[in-house]
């Protein structure tokens, strides 16, 4: 996904009157803040755009913004949003005053089919209620709709971007929409809750979802496709025009759910009654099929395994599926592993570390989950900034020789948002610790600030095409911490 959508985000966000945007991304996000305080200087909006540390500091901007009474909105990648869990589950109890949505983008640019991460699923656990969009040019709709449904039910609201959905002209809205003065009203029991208030908030939580479920079925659903009585198919916006051709060609109705969580139960329940067959299409966690009271009416992952076979659709294998499972065609076999040896590149990164765990079958790597690292042979992925903890914990665990064996992976982005309390630790309890760095041009500077200041910390450039790289990896540690420091690119 490129940023061309962020033109259209910026005239969405200005039109719905936001006056507050948060970003904190892996990439790109310095280029969307330019265009977001160029749109607002354009309109002659207060629509103010900045660049987070991490997104715990993030979304607490934001969310503080919504307290005062004015719109506002935090943006992220889905899979760094467990990040700023903390601040998250508590804004959900104690809900907002103005408008609050998180926007989080599904995109994993140097991953060609997605990473394995699921913010619809989060947020059904959060308990956040999420729209979904089925082409970039209702960004601006999309917007106002969880803009509205925020302000009403005083509540966050995810909107839900996966890289799959379909392009064309960005549309994001037209005329500024209206300014909003701050005004916090002190209220302890929300604000403040303590338990017992905690608890009354709880209800009232779960009966505004119900609201949200029960109200605006219109909006919620689109019905479409054929008009055939044997299948019917349910599925989540990302996959719905395609699914929709599909379906047109083979008579055969459609039900899309825009708000997959709470999911508007009784629509699909008449839906599913309709049709002698029924079949539900999600990607990755199912949240919608999870939620319907009899799980068995309608197949779907809970259910069979032939919708398993891929953690995120690609237009084959669901065509695949479709033939498979409605017209009784075989499906070609596609899988997750099929897909990501298809459309990894051979990098010098990931052929040192391919002939590197060949030549030393004990070497245990644990890497970062980051759009960096995803596409690099680790035999353990961890949440951003972990990998160091993770190596730590290794070598204590494992001891002698084979703590020496241990390899953790991150990137400069990963290490200076979360990582420095991790290397700290091992630092001062003088943890053995060998760490690949993926350095990114633009963190030069700050990561060499941070690993200058800190004692028992050695750093060894790495040059993974050099020849003398796998000899140079193995050395004995020089420190406590070795950190193997490598350049890269936007994408490894």
């Amino acid at each position: 996904m490129d940023t061309d959508w962020a033109q259209g985000l910026a005239e969405g966000l200005v039109g719905n009157g936001c006056q507050y945007l948060s970003i904190a991304l892996e990439e790109k996000g310095n280029e969307i803040r330019e265009v977001v305080n160029r749109a607002a200087a354009k309109f002659n909006f207060p629509l103010h755009a900045e660049e987070a540390i991490s997104e715990k500091i993030g979304y607490e901007i934001a969310l503080t913004y919504s307290y005062g009474k004015k719109r506002s909105a935090f943006l992220t990648h889905g899979f760094s949003l467990p990040v700023a869990m903390d601040p998250l589950m508590s804004s959900i109890y104690t809900g907002v005053a103005g408008g609050f949505v998180v926007v989080a983008l599904d995109a994993t640019p140097s991953l060609p089919y997605g990473s394995k991460s699921d913010p619809v699923s989060l947020a059904m656990f959060a308990k956040m209620p999420v729209v979904e969009l089925s082409s970039f040019e209702e960004l601006g709709k999309g917007l106002e709709r969880a803009f509205s449904l925020s302000e009403k039910y005083e509540t966050p609201i995810m909107l839900h971007l996966d890289t799959k959905i379909a392009g064309g002209k960005v549309s994001g809205g037209g005329r500024p929409g209206r300014k909003r003065k701050a005004d916090f009203e002190k209220n302890p029991a929300r604000w403040a809750a303590t338990p017992r208030f905690r608890f009354i908030l709880h209800k009232k939580l779960n009966q505004r979802l119900k609201e949200i479920a029960e109200s605006g079925t219109e909006e919620n659903v689109t019905y479409s496709g054929g008009e055939g009585k044997d299948w019917g198919i349910v599925c989540n916006q990302a996959n719905r025009l395609l699914i929709e051709r599909w379906a047109e060609r083979h008579n055969i109705p459609v039900l899309a759910v825009s708000v997959p969580f709470p999911l508007p139960v009784a629509p699909v329940r008449d839906f599913v009654k309709s049709v002698k067959h029924a079949i539900m299409v999600e990607d990755r966690f199912p949240t919608m099929q999870f939620q319907l009271p009899e799980k068995r009416k309608i197949e779907g992952r809970l259910t069979d395994e032939r919708f398993c076979r891929v953690y995120s659709w690609t237009e084959d294998a669901l065509l695949s599926l479709l033939n498979e499972v409605i017209l009784g065609k075989e499906g070609s076999e596609v899988n997750d592993s099929a897909l990501r040896e298809e459309g990894q590149r051979k990098t010098p990164l990931r052929l040192f570390l391919e002939s590197m765990k060949r030549k030393n079958r004990s070497l245990l790597v644990v890497a970062d989950k980051t759009p960096l690292t995803m596409d690099l042979p680790a035999d353990h992925f961890v949440s951003r900034g972990g990998a160091i903890s993770f190596a730590a914990g290794y070598a204590h665990a494992l001891g002698g020789e084979a703590s020496k064996k241990i390899v953790g992976i991150t990137d400069s982005a990963a290490l200076l948002h979360y990582g420095m309390q991790a290397v700290t630790n091992a630092v001062y309890n003088t943890i053995p610790v060998r760490c690949l760095l993926l350095v990114k041009p633009e963190d030069e500077e700050a990561v060499k600030r941070f690993l200058n200041a800190m004692k028992n910390v050695a750093v060894v450039p790495l040059n993974p095409s050099a020849r003398d790289a796998e000899r140079r990896f193995l050395e004995p540690f020089s420190q406590p911490v070795t950190f193997y420091w490598t350049s890269v690119e936007e994408k490894v």
